[in-house]
């Protein structure tokens, strides 16, 4: 018998229902340009950035509107995302899972560049791990589904502390900056001027790094992730053999690591172009003074 519903799929877009129907293949790219432009667009822009005659695109967004998807302003007949598209956007984003999206990133990573590499997200007791993907047992070791990382002298906390509200990270900083002799003054982290210093370098790197600072002979980089509001998410992190891990800003690795990082945060609906500037702003309040706040936070923490 055959299926009615394939034969009109074969008539209206000139293709076979494998390959799909080309027109809304096509009108895609008008939608796609939308959603990445800063506001609503005139139909000669919108056109071009999309490859299509303005004729052409015309066609399609008529029939956008009546559906939707796009939408038509006022005396200047720019066009927009439309309500639908806005529906289906956050739909999209309340269905988005970091853990369940995160693994094929960090398998990818590992394959890459044979090494240990992790995804924790900040939780009630500081950046936790929740996800990693493993290499070389000797390093493996230090990472544990589960493991809470120091603030200031993991490479995972670093970035939290560098892109996270402040109001989050403070007690922690603080309650490290307070250990006389303990891991963040053996890493030169003895006032608030050097911790802002520090985070103030990682912002401008995008990324943080360790060396030998609570594992001799560990090395461990990460990179932010970013959702779709602009705030982290987690923190992607490499841990290898110091010395074998090359933590060049300019070198291939961490070039690497950060595109992972930015490909994962397009996936949680992050825009493109760089680090949001309130995740940074938030991050850059006035830490206080040691000693402010009442109790620490737990004291056993791993590495990266």
């Amino acid at each position: 018998m055959v299926n009615p519903l394939a034969s009109i799929d074969r008539v209206a877009g000139g293709q076979t229902d494998s390959a799909g129907v080309q027109s809304i293949e096509v009108g895609a790219a008008l939608l796609r340009v939308l959603a990445r432009a800063n506001g609503p667009m005139k139909l000669s822009d919108l056109a071009a950035a999309a490859g299509l005659s303005s004729s052409r695109a015309h066609k399609y967004l008529a029939s956008f509107i009546r559906c939707g998807l796009v939408r038509q302003s006022g005396p200047s007949n720019r066009y927009g995302i439309g309500p639908l598209a806005a529906e289906l956007g956050l739909a999209a984003l309340h269905g988005m899972d970091i853990v369940a999206l995160s693994q094929e990133t960090l398998d990818d990573l590992r394959d890459q560049l044979q090494t240990v590499v992790s995804l924790a997200i900040w939780a009630n007791r500081g950046p936790t791990i929740i996800r990693r993907a493993v290499h070389e047992q000797s390093v493996s070791l230090v990472v544990q589904l589960g493991g809470v990382m120091n603030v200031l002298t993991s490479a995972g906390g670093r970035v939290f502390a560098a892109y996270l509200d402040r109001a989050e990270t403070t007690p922690f900083i603080t309650a490290e900056l307070a250990e006389k002799g303990g891991l963040a003054a053996k890493a030169g982290l003895r006032t608030t001027r050097d911790v802002e210093t520090m985070l103030a370098e990682v912002r401008a790197l995008g990324f943080a790094s360790i060396s030998g600072t609570m594992h001799a002979g560990i090395a461990a980089a990460s990179a932010p992730v970013f959702d779709y509001a602009g705030k982290i998410a987690a923190a992607l992190t490499l841990v290898g053999l110091e010395g074998a891990l090359d933590l060049n800003p300019e070198g291939q690795v961490i070039g690497t690591l950060r595109r992972a990082a930015a490909s994962l945060s397009a996936r949680l609906g992050a825009r493109e172009g760089g680090v949001p500037d309130g995740a940074a702003a938030t991050a850059r309040a006035d830490l206080p003074s040691v000693g402010s706040v009442g109790e620490a936070p737990p004291a056993q923490r791993k590495a990266s």
